[in-house]
């Protein structure tokens, strides 16, 4: 079997307020009508607070450092540069939440596999090596990556780790998943931008998984099953492609309606009845995913509350934000053996990633 035993998670130094980013996204335009639109989406994201590894969102665009120091922010960040970035950066975060786990210096040697995860930068030697090196982990480790799949990355290397841990006796795997969301903030106005610069934040999170449950972890959350569902009429509204100045985004506004039209249906599929869970995970891609989700199941509003306040105080981080939304479901709720807890997170394709699990 496949056991949960620890998940932590971190976020960049920079904390900002959504008014804040609003603001500095409004002031990158002269145009009336788009810094309308800006604040009008911004209210309705129900997210109060993002991080990013960018210090420029509240200061004065004389001392900007990562944008052009002028207020059009013209010209923009290469992908060369984002990428830079992101290098500098991610392994930094990785660490912040590796080192979180409860007698993690004691413990590394025992680690067998790592999978690392992300989608927003890319670079070789990887993360993976760097996470290996920094931390000590034996050279033997046996690492694979999870790139550029998305919001929904992280139930696929759960997954991953769980086949691990069923097939080899005294597994450890270390999950790490890392994004630099707002590395790629770009200065444009269509649907597909308004949402992606007012929805992502950064954010990186760290997952212990074994073969055995372990004493020291508790509570005790065994992983059960995984499915897959891919919505191919979807398969423009969630995507993205690098150009010479970042990501092209495509993220529309049709993806709650995708999600809720379609999550009943699959659950049926799967032949798992909604009132048989006790406990729920949903990744909040935005609130309107969440509302749409939780009315298509007939839920209770406080079911999904740990995706509603993961939402309102970080944002969307992507791959890691399932798991902070699973962390403080396991930290926040009173638990019996034989609970059940049904995950699910969404991603480009348009995708949908769903996981169980029980606490024994």
């Amino acid at each position: 079997m496949s056991y949960i035993s620890a998940i932590e998670t971190a976020v960049p130094d920079y904390c900002y307020t959504q008014q804040q980013l609003t603001s500095f996204y409004a002031a990158s335009t002269t145009d009336i009508s788009d810094q309308r639109k800006i604040r009008i989406v911004a209210s309705k994201t129900g997210i109060e607070h993002r991080y990013s590894v960018i210090g420029d969102f509240d200061k004065p665009y004389q001392d900007y450092v990562f944008f052009s120091k002028d207020s059009s922010l013209l010209p923009e960040p290469t992908l060369s540069a984002r990428m830079e970035w992101y290098k500098r950066y991610a392994t930094e975060l990785s660490l912040k939440a590796v080192k979180k786990i409860k007698n993690f210096d004691q413990i590394k040697t025992e680690i067998t596999h790592l999978i690392t995860v992300t989608c927003t930068g890319l670079f070789a030697p990887g993360l993976d090596i760097e996470l290996i090196r920094a931390l000590d982990l034996a050279p033997s480790v046996q690492r694979s990556s999870v790139n550029f799949m998305g919001c929904n990355a992280a139930v696929i290397a759960l997954k991953n780790a769980d086949a691990i841990c069923r097939s080899r006796p005294n597994a450890r795997v270390l999950v790490v998943c890392t994004e630099l969301c707002t590395i790629h903030f770009q200065r444009r106005y269509n649907e597909d931008y308004l949402l992606s610069n007012l929805l992502f934040g950064d954010g990186a999170a760290a997952v212990l998984v074994d073969s055995e449950a372990q004493i020291e972890s508790l509570p005790h959350v065994r992983i059960n099953k995984f499915d897959s569902l891919i919505l191919h009429n979807g398969y423009q509204d969630m995507a993205w492609q690098l150009s010479e100045t970042g990501f092209i985004m495509n993220l529309s506004s049709y993806v709650p309606g995708l999600i809720s039209g379609n999550i009943a249906a699959m659950l049926k599929a799967i032949d798992l009845d909604a009132d048989s869970i006790d406990h729920w995970a949903i990744h909040p891609g935005g609130k309107r995913i969440l509302d749409d989700f939780a009315s298509a199941l007939k839920l209770d509003s406080t079911a999904l509350q740990a995706s509603y306040d993961v939402l309102r105080n970080y944002g969307n981080m992507s791959s890691p934000t399932i798991l902070f939304v699973l962390k403080q479901v396991l930290e926040n709720t009173v638990a019996s053996a034989g609970d059940r807890i049904f995950s699910a997170a969404f991603g480009p394709g348009l995708s949908i990633e769903t996981m169980q699990l029980s606490y024994v």
